[in-house]
């Protein structure tokens, strides 16, 4: 059984995947309700606007897909064992 059947989903790491998962520059602008520059900024940095961060990951959820929150600079939830 594959990920995606297990109901996990494939997580991005970086903002290069984020964007291309979105259909490329363009198509990740248009859906962050942000620039085409702004996501070539993001691709270079590895850093994807703070701003976008609940469009994307809502749109990247709709594809079976998640990204690491620290692409837009937020700290990961830390789980406590036990």
């Amino acid at each position: 059984m594959d990920d995606s059947a297990a109901g996990k989903s494939q997580v991005i790491k970086t903002a290069a995947g984020v964007i291309e998962a979105l259909g490329g520059t363009v198509a990740a602008a248009r859906v962050g309700e942000t620039t085409p520059q702004s996501m070539t900024n993001a691709r270079t940095r590895n850093r994807l606007p703070y701003p976008t961060f609940l469009i994307l990951t809502e749109a990247l959820s709709a594809l079976g897909k998640s990204a690491d929150p620290r692409l837009w600079g937020i700290k990961p939830v830390k789980r406590r064992g036990g």
